[in-house]
């Protein structure tokens, strides 16, 4: 099979949502559904999955909704912008493969609208966060500090440093002091406090002087590369101008790289077991768990889950080395690094390399060595939007946590069964066939019992207009019975209709069954329920 390129792994589901179409072909990593063959002159698709016919190109899904076959028929030679942008925003789909594809077809795209479409995305994202200060007070306190005073962090080599404050603030206004129990935001020239950012969750920790200490419980970056260390006064004072110690929570940081770092090891293994067409999507770390969201057509099979999993423990257990360096944004394109589509860099970038098996830019911080991680489990994996799939996972210490739960759980488990979890599962089977058992010997009792209440109900037959009948009422049987008895009944009359009624805790319990013959001689079994369960206070049906 021709290799895809990477337009082409998208094909198969990229246009379906953009003309509100169910039309979808699902491909896995073992037997892909899409097989490309190209010559020189042209290239054809065809759909390996059942049902699917062969299709061109254009993958056709009806000519009025075939995304190029619209845009010829209306002699269109431009993608409108906000349509290149759903494709984008949906599935995290590149701009530039879209402009291949539509190329191929003498077509392109309007980048302009496409732009704009981005800038009101963004607008949306910065207006839904209510673009306040982080403790709720009006934007203006944030604003209003002078627009020299930045941050610069430190923390990527350290996790204690010794630095000045620059200003403080209230919830309400920029102030000489912190006082004990008040609630503020402190700014320092220099800062070991990593600021939430790339979806990895800030750091948190104290800051201290020789008469007072602030607990920082979040940390915020700002415009004008200021960044906002916020929480309370714990104890003293700090003012503004004071030399102060800030001391990073060295586990939560640790534990936080190390399901950071797990995430380039994913991302690796997700495209090497489903394909190249898989992008990061979105991501959300802290010291607990890890969360990741991919650009994927379909839920993952268990097999495909076991086989990212294996990969990256494979990667935690060769135990690269993780090489960090700042590079010029185009040496490090050369490297193969990994860049999160759509986001800005600047010149020089960040380049983490995990034994030049995952490559990637990335400002979050990371372990030093992938053994740190010590393993990854996926806890779960679902769909979060049209093309767009969700891992959850755990490592370390939070992997060690949900182990030992799930043990808890099963000793519990066990002990109701009275049992062990080496033997369980045995347990388990046991009772599943003891249950069986005796679910039959059950139902052959209620058998018996309905057939001795029964009696010798054959004497009862009438005859109705042509139609033998055989009504009867039956104590103490349950609706099953009566049907089980009503199938027996019927079998021994031979042609005719039986009626059955039985009563028990209040309740009554009708059954209707009626034989070809005599429902072509009119009888129905589901209007005599209901006419007699008018007469009792119910409705029915019946066969």
């Amino acid at each position: 099979m021709t290799p895809m390129r990477r337009s082409q792994n998208w094909l198969p589901y990229v246009f379906n949502d953009l003309f509100d179409n169910d039309w979808m072909i699902k491909a896995n990593s073992t037997a892909p559904a899409i097989n490309v063959i190209e010559s020189d002159k042209d290239y054809r698709v065809e759909v390996a999955a059942p049902g699917m016919t062969k299709n061109d190109f254009n993958i056709k899904i009806d000519e009025n909704n075939n995304l190029v076959v619209s845009m010829e028929k209306k002699e269109e030679k431009i993608l409108n912008g906000e349509d290149a942008f759903r494709l984008y925003d949906t599935y995290g789909f590149p701009l530039d493969l879209t402009k291949e594809i539509l190329e191929e077809k003498g077509l392109c795209v309007d980048e302009d609208g496409f732009k704009a479409s981005m800038e009101v995305q963004r607008k949306k994202a910065r207006d839904a966060r209510e673009v306040t200060n982080y403790m709720g007070a009006d934007v203006t306190v944030y604003e209003s500090i002078d627009p020299n005073v930045t941050s610069e962090f430190v923390g990527y080599e350290h996790l204690t440093w010794e630095s000045d404050v620059t200003v403080l603030t209230t919830e309400t206004e920029i102030a000489d002091a912190l006082s004990e129990g008040e609630h503020g935001t402190v700014f320092v020239q220099e800062t070991p406090f990593y600021a939430t950012s790339g979806g990895q969750e800030a750091d948190t920790g104290y800051i201290r002087t020789a008469e007072g200490e602030f607990k920082v419980e979040d940390t915020v970056k700002l415009l004008g590369g200021k960044v906002g260390h916020v929480g309370v006064m714990t104890k003293g004072m700090i003012r503004s101008g004071d030399k102060v110690v800030l001391e990073v929570d060295a586990k939560k940081r640790a534990l936080s790289a190390r399901n950071h770092s797990a995430t380039h090891l994913l991302q690796k293994a997700l495209r090497t077991v489903l394909g190249s067409h898989v992008e990061q999507a979105g991501s959300s770390v802290n010291e607990d768990r890890l969360r990741f969201d991919f650009t994927h057509f379909s839920a993952m099979t268990e097999d495909e889950i076991t086989q990212v999993e294996k990969l990256v423990n494979e990667s935690i257990a060769k135990a690269y080395d993780v090489d960090i360096k700042n590079m010029p944004i185009e040496e490090a394109k050369k490297t193969g690094a990994q860049a999160l589509f759509g986001e800005k860099y600047g010149d020089i970038v960040r380049v983490v390399n995990m034994g030049d098996y995952s490559i990637e830019f990335c400002g979050g911080t990371h372990v030093n060595n992938t053994s740190e991680i010590m393993a990854l489990k996926i806890v779960s994996e679902t769909g979060v939007a049209a093309g767009v799939r969700r891992i959850e996972a755990l490592t370390s210490e939070g992997l060690m946590k949900y182990y030992a739960q799930t043990e808890e759980k099963l000793k519990n488990a066990a002990a109701l069964l009275k049992a062990t979890p080496d033997n369980l599962s045995d347990k388990i089977h046991h009772m599943i066939a003891e249950n069986k058992t005796l679910h039959s010997e059950v139902e052959s009792l209620k058998s018996k019992i309905a057939q001795s209440a029964a009696g010798d109900v054959l004497d009862q037959v009438k005859e109705v207009k042509g139609i033998k009948l055989l009504a009867a009422q039956i104590e103490g049987v349950d609706m099953n019975g009566l049907r089980e008895l009503g199938d027996q009944l019927k079998e021994k009359l031979g042609d005719g209709v039986v009626v059955l009624a039985s009563g028990s805790d209040g309740k009554v319990s009708l059954m209707a069954t009626a034989t070809d013959g005599a429902m072509k001689k009119g009888a129905h079994a589901g209007n005599l329920v209901k006419a007699i369960a008018g007469c009792v206070g119910g409705g029915g049906g019946g066969r």
